[in-house]
């Protein structure tokens, strides 16, 4: 299970990281972990949020339809790293009610990102997290 929750999130870090540098925000600041050096604690923060919804809920599906994992040494296999990344992608674009409008999931996190910008800017009084809905 580790290993295809680790995939599956190391596929939406770069999209989360994107859509925060496309709204002009560091990416190595942060307000729930620990600043490290080097590493992108912002992404870590801002991923909380969705990743139960891109990834968990994707592997969830998955599992009750009974879809092969296989492991060969200990890593998942091209198959298995094939069929995640389809259905992980199959969910990033899915089409979501958000706040009164239809819109795919990659582009909540896109408007989220750029209201957390303007929350930070002081642009915004404060900020309202995705909130999902199962």
């Amino acid at each position: 299970m580790n290993c295809l929750l680790n995939y599956g999130y190391a596929i939406i870090y770069s999209r989360i990281w994107i859509a925060l540098l496309s709204h002009g925000i560091n990416p190595y600041i942060s307000y729930l972990h620990v600043s490290q050096d080097g590493k992108p604690t912002l992404v870590y923060d801002f991923i909380e949020q969705f990743r139960s919804q891109a990834v968990d809920r994707v592997i969830i599906a998955m599992i009750q339809r009974d879809e092969p994992f296989i492991f060969k040494d200990g890593l998942l296999d091209i198959k298995t790293r094939i069929a995640l990344s389809e259905n992980i992608f199959e969910r990033w674009n899915r089409i979501e009610l958000f706040r009164g409008e239809r819109i795919r999931f990659s582009e909540i996190v896109y408007k989220c990102a750029g209201k957390m910008a303007a929350y930070i800017r002081g642009e915004e009084k404060i900020y309202k997290p995705y909130i999902a809905k199962w």
